[in-house]
């Protein structure tokens, strides 16, 4: 367990899914009760993500990251230099990577026992290629294109969801698939989730009407990793080849990257703090 922290800052993006200036009142409330005042409160859109250097320099041991999976990610990205932890709490739609931390459990539940010495420092499984680093995995392939749909769904948007299906459903069938080298199989997707010890690699299976529908619904409710699959393969590195540049979500945010690039499993530098019970 970790010792106790004395110097927290939080950082909340207020767009995100289910974060709130409430919210906000009663994590600040707990961090003054537990004898660990937050140094800083930074809001997202109106302020920037801190650099390691800013948090370095004003001694903070501890940034609470109230968010979804793609602020996270952002956050983490910008502080792998940071000696001190990151405390991710659910503030979004789907909160994938805090579950594998705390479990299904709120904010003010976790950052309880974080300030009371009830949580692990770990540096979690991540995949790492030129395009960043994911948390919680990475998808490839043509079928990257049912994120937009997503996203007009979110801002319930018909005039764009009436644009993008049709646009999504036409990568998925026609789309130049992508494969693992060494296979002479190809999907429409390869999804890629981190392990402790290994890349698990899934092939998303679109050859029915009934597999399309399926796809469609996983990416409306925001986590393609529901949509129908079949497993491929279970190694540290990972190459998938496609034609020409291949689109990517890592953790749900888009990326690009030409065919042959390698998808590698490595720990997280930044350190981060787990209060759900240790697995083996």
């Amino acid at each position: 367990m970790t010792n106790s922290f004395s110097r927290p800052a939080l950082v909340c993006n207020l767009r995100s899914g289910s974060s709130d200036e409430a919210l906000v009142g009663r994590l600040t409330e707990i961090c003054d009760t537990a004898g660990a005042p937050l140094v800083r409160t930074i809001i997202l859109p109106d302020a920037d993500l801190p650099s390691a250097a800013t948090l370095e320099g004003g001694g903070i041991d501890l940034l609470l990251v109230l968010s979804g999976d793609g602020t996270v990610n952002a956050a983490a990205g910008a502080l792998e230099t940071w000696s001190g932890a990151m405390l991710p709490l659910p503030g979004g739609t789907l909160n994938l990577f805090h579950k594998t931390l705390h479990g299904d459990r709120g904010p003010e539940d976790i950052l309880h026992d974080a300030l009371a010495g009830k949580a692990r420092r770990v540096h979690p499984p991540t995949i790492l290629c030129d395009a960043g680093r994911a948390y919680i995995g990475v998808i490839a392939g043509p079928t990257t294109a049912w994120a937009e749909v997503r996203e007009q769904f979110r801002s319930l948007s018909l005039s764009g969801l009436a644009e993008t299906i049709p646009d999504a459903i036409d990568a998925t069938l026609h789309g130049d698939g992508v494969r693992i080298r060494g296979s002479d199989e190809s999907f429409q997707a390869i999804n890629l989730t981190p392990k402790p010890d290994r890349i698990l690699a899934e092939g998303l299976i679109t050859d029915s009407a009934g597999s399309i529908l399926s796809h469609g619904i996983a990416w409306l409710g925001g986590d393609f990793r529901e949509g129908p699959s079949v497993d491929l393969s279970e190694r540290r590195a990972v190459v998938i080849e496609g034609k020409g540049s291949i689109g990517l979500l890592l953790d749900g945010e888009p990326a690009e990257l030409p065919s042959g690039a390698t998808y590698r499993l490595e720990a997280s530098p930044l350190a981060f703090l787990a209060t759900a019970p240790a697995t083996r």
